[in-house]
């Protein structure tokens, strides 16, 4: 049973009372914690935060728009990590938020809203998911009073505004994780549960339905959290409180943010360059000319820098590893056709046997990314290369091409199942879909372990040329 709600062991109007009590759970199940067995229904999503309310910190769970600890303004989440093959812990999923009410969330700005309200300070227990155990008997590996620092919160805003913008105009069908940096709109519910009507600024019904979501922090933006905790907490590794302005080197400061959006402020640094030869980008940024595949990223890194030191990295900087974002360079040929197709990261085949929903895998993470894209044209004469930067611009994939992406991976999945791993099974970029899959490795000798037994050759997600031609085309 809850423990008597006038005799609680912490001080409810405390951030940090509550805290040091959730101490009380690391290293334990909540079974264990609270002395006595837990014999209900305890498989469900979500169901082991309502447990941990109930029985370790003496409330009964509510669906209020207001913090689960409303006095001290903290709101509880329990979020579970997985343990890979070498023993590293990894974040599993997304952290939700709050569901989004398409009726009724356009309705307010940011800092009036549920997510803003309940989530601005979080208490965060990270446990050790283990499939098919009951919620119960989890462990508890890491607890932190996360304040979201006031720089993620001028992105999340942004975030927030371009959210709620879609469902205005009776566009939530639309909406993608991809959509935004930080805050994203995850889908939420059953595979086939029905989509929701939503009434429109203007008092009629939207035209098309749209799938339920969440307002939810991404799991690359939950992943620097638990680098955070992993790095800067005390000794044990375990007892972090994270209230902290930020985490990392910034590209950008508040005042900008106060002034324009995050992707503006970046895309104004391409700006000033564009027509410029890689020749003459070396000079500008002080870098040698290389032969190398990926000297149109280093050029693209120096702008985004500002001074393009070697010494930084865009990858490694606050913004970047918060939000995912996902940079590729493109280079044109005259006609206008990409020299190379598109790689991703290689196939993971052990993870993909284990993803039984597609907007939990990995290629849907992947796919809802938000895209830099940098572009250089060739330009040259009499067969002479002379590539010069056209444009950068950011980029979500559609929803139609999301929808399609979807068998994809149903493809990949089943036929590494079928120990079919093999090109004449997988999507082939000669049948002109969007996507295929070829082999990305250092030579012949570079396998990787096949799940069915032994070794295989590596595969990669690949764009196709037609696919990336048609996205450069029709950015404008």
């Amino acid at each position: 049973m809850a423990q008597n709600l006038q005799n609680r062991p912490y001080d409810v109007t405390d951030k940090h009372s509550i805290w040091e009590y959730s101490k009380n759970l690391l290293g334990k199940t909540l079974e264990e914690t609270v002395g006595h067995e837990l014999a209900e229904d305890n498989t469900g999503k979500g169901r082991l935060g309502q447990m941990v309310e109930r029985y370790f910190f003496g409330y009964e769970p509510n669906s209020n728009p207001t913090p689960d600890f409303e006095e001290a303004g903290v709101e509880l989440k329990c979020t579970p990590l997985k343990e890979l093959a070498n023993k590293s812990l990894q974040i599993k999923e997304r952290l939700v938020c709050s569901m989004i009410d398409y009726s009724e969330d356009y309705k307010h700005p940011f800092k009036e809203s549920h997510v803003y309200i309940k989530c601005a300070v979080m208490l965060i227990l990270f446990y050790l998911h283990q499939a098919k155990v009951p919620v119960q008997h989890l462990q508890f590996l890491y607890s932190v009073l996360w304040q979201i620092p006031e720089k993620d919160l001028l992105i999340m805003e942004q975030d927030y505004d371009k959210i709620v913008a879609k469902i205005r105009c009776g566009k939530a069908h639309e909406l993608s994780e991809g959509d935004t940096t930080y805050l994203g709109a995850c889908r939420k519910g059953q595979k086939g549960d029905t989509d929701v009507y939503y009434t429109l600024p203007n008092g009629k019904c939207c035209d098309t339905p749209a799938p339920k979501r969440a307002f939810s922090l991404k799991p690359q933006y939950m992943r620097t959290i638990l680098d955070f905790i992993q790095n800067y907490g005390e000794p044990a590794g375990v007892n972090t409180s994270a209230l902290v302005e930020g985490y990392g080197k910034g590209l950008i400061s508040k005042e900008e943010l106060k002034k324009q959006s995050f992707e503006h402020i970046l895309l104004e640094r391409f700006k000033k360059y564009v027509g410029k030869s890689y020749s003459e980008l070396c000079e500008i940024f002080g870098l040698e000319e290389s032969k190398a595949k990926s000297k149109y990223a280093l050029i693209a890194n120096a702008i985004l820098t500002v001074h393009g030191t070697r010494g930084d990295d865009v990858t490694k900087s606050e913004e970047f590893r918060k939000s995912g974002i996902r940079i590729k360079t493109i280079r044109l040929q005259k006609s206008g056709r990409p020299k190379e197709a598109m790689s991703f990261e290689n196939i993971n085949y052990f993870d993909i046997l284990q993803e039984d929903d597609w907007y939990d895998s990995r290629l849907y993470e992947l796919f809802t990314s938000r895209f830099l894209f940098i572009v250089f044209q060739d330009c040259g004469n009499k067969g002479e290369e002379d590539y010069r930067l056209q444009k950068a611009f950011f980029w979500t994939m559609p929803y139609e091409d999301l929808k399609a992406a979807e068998p994809y991976w149903q493809n990949i999945k089943d036929n590494v199942a079928a120990n079919r791993i093999d090109p004449a099974y997988f999507y082939r970029e000669s049948e002109h879909r969007k996507f295929h899959v070829r082999p990305k490795a250092k030579d012949s000798s570079d396998l990787a372990d096949n799940p069915n037994g032994g070794k295989c050759k590596k595969y990669c997600y690949w764009f196709n040329h037609e696919y990336i031609q048609h996205i450069v085309e029709t950015e404008k």
